[in-house]
């Protein structure tokens, strides 16, 4: 589900705290999927409180199905929807399916990716 234009951006604490609420999770059903403790999710809504890392806030964006864009700057990936939320999510996929995979094949993967730009 995307984000709606108009949804108030504010800081990063509110984004987190507003599309929690939206999805229907409690702090301790995003805890749960984001194999951290409660209180982290507490301290990440706290305006003043911790920021989570990248890896978080990339895991946070997959969870809640938001882009990665809007949740850690507040703006969105473009202002065509269609576009630039295609383009991030399948980067996202791309990056997330790598993780799992032998570096060797990553490896080949990036050189034909390489070789298919020299082509373009």
């Amino acid at each position: 589900m995307e984000i709606p234009l108009d949804w108030d951006a504010g800081t990063l604490a509110a984004r987190i705290r507003s599309v929690r609420v939206d999805r229907g999770f409690s702090q301790t059903d995003l805890a749960t999927a984001l194999n951290v403790n409660r209180s982290t999710i507490g301290h990440w809504e706290r305006e003043h409180g911790f920021t989570p890392s990248i890896v978080h806030l990339h895991r946070l964006s997959q969870v809640m199905n938001v882009s990665l864009t809007w949740l850690a700057e507040g703006r969105h990936a473009g202002t065509g929807a269609g576009v630039g939320g295609a383009r991030a999510s399948l980067e996202c996929r791309l990056l997330s399916s790598s993780r799992n995979l032998p570096l060797t094949v990553v490896a080949n993967v990036v050189t034909l990716m390489e070789s298919a730009e020299t082509l373009l």
